[in-house]
């Protein structure tokens, strides 16, 4: 019984091959939603919408394309503590998906739209864009 544990744990513990990663350091996965309303601002990419809106702190990420390809909000902040990560709509195509997230206020924001194939980047924007 000892030497089956044992096997079992030296599996368990083998360091495997590298898995892929979203972007940033901080990976939600979208909540359905109905979408933004009142003041936000968009960046678009083939098969993504991405948004923020600034009063709540909240991302929205609309998968536009049924193409197989998670719909990726990318955002980073750039302050004395610096933050980046995504917002991953997993949900079907035509579906706006919600990240809420908790931001230092009065700062700017990148955004940018990407689709990604089981954690691997596929195509994104040519460049964020800043959203203030």
């Amino acid at each position: 019984m000892l030497a089956v544990a044992a096997g079992v744990a030296a599996i368990l513990l083998t360091p495997t091959a590298a898995y892929a990663e979203y972007y940033g350091a901080e990976t939600d996965y979208a909540q359905s939603s109905a979408g933004p309303t009142g003041d936000y601002a968009c960046a678009t990419h083939t098969g993504v919408i991405a948004c923020f809106k600034a009063y709540g702190d909240v991302i929205y990420v609309k998968d536009i394309m049924a193409d197989g390809y998670a719909a990726v909000a990318e955002w980073s902040v750039r302050t004395d503590d610096p933050r980046s990560g995504s917002c991953v709509n997993k949900l079907t195509a035509g579906k706006w998906g919600v990240c809420n997230k908790n931001f230092v206020e009065n700062q700017t924001l990148w955004l940018d739209g990407a689709r990604y194939d089981s954690g691997e980047f596929v195509d994104g924007s040519p460049g964020a864009n800043l959203i203030t």
